[in-house]
């Protein structure tokens, strides 16, 4: 385990991507990582388990149709309620690393006709935190793929989880990426391989976000 100082700043961290890249199992084991060393950590996701965010889970379900638009604005009413949450934990002194954020939302819901929209209304306003960092896994979509079929039935995927819309989720997280690579420190991460050797990458990940803060 490599050195860290020990007068470490409570981070507001981002895991973002591709599904089926283990953000889970990797945001679990940071965690556990950082409380080892004494520090308080929270696990937060969106989207969130507020009514907001229930109403946002049945859209993703396919249950509720909603178009691009609809779901990027949903999901920002339900950000801006998370954030709310994000302050509080951050003001308690805790590191706070969220599933997904508003990198997702420029990704899934950003289309050719409204990304540049999508992308204002999440970075303009002024309840929604910049994280400290993000990271975001990746891997060839057949692999991810065949990552969410394994635990899953077919009744139980979402709408973009087909190899089809993950090639294009990938190609837009690249786009993310490049938008605001002056603006938001984002670390890409190589998720395939074991789960131990992604938790190495993802550490220093860690590090440098850590780094990027004391500076």
């Amino acid at each position: 385990m490599s050195a860290l100082h020990t007068d470490h700043q409570p981070l507001f961290i981002v895991f973002d991507g591709m599904d089926g890249t283990g953000k889970t199992t990797q945001m679990r084991l940071l965690c556990e990582r950082l409380n080892s060393l004494g520090m308080e950590t929270v696990l937060t996701a969106e989207p969130s388990t507020s009514p907001d965010g229930r109403a946002l889970r049945r859209a993703l379900s396919g249950k509720e149709p909603a178009n691009n638009s609809r779901m990027a604005a949903l999901f920002l009413i339900d950000r801006i309620g998370h954030n709310a949450e994000i302050e509080g934990w951050l003001a308690e002194g805790k590191t706070v690393i969220s599933d997904r954020y508003y990198y997702a939302s420029m990704a899934y819901q950003g289309q050719e006709d409204n990304f540049e929209w999508v992308a204002r209304m999440n970075l303009d306003c002024p309840h929604i935190r910049k994280p400290d960092g993000a990271i975001l896994l990746d891997m060839d979509p057949e692999d991810s793929m065949a990552r969410i079929r394994a635990g899953r039935t077919t009744d139980e995927l979402e709408i973009y989880e087909t190899v089809a819309q993950q090639e294009k989720i990938r190609a837009r997280f690249a786009r993310v990426t490049e938008y605001l690579k002056d603006r938001d420190l984002i670390l890409t991460v190589n998720a395939a391989g074991t789960v131990e050797e992604v938790a190495e990458r993802i550490w220093a990940a860690y590090e440098t976000i850590q780094r990027a803060k004391q500076a």
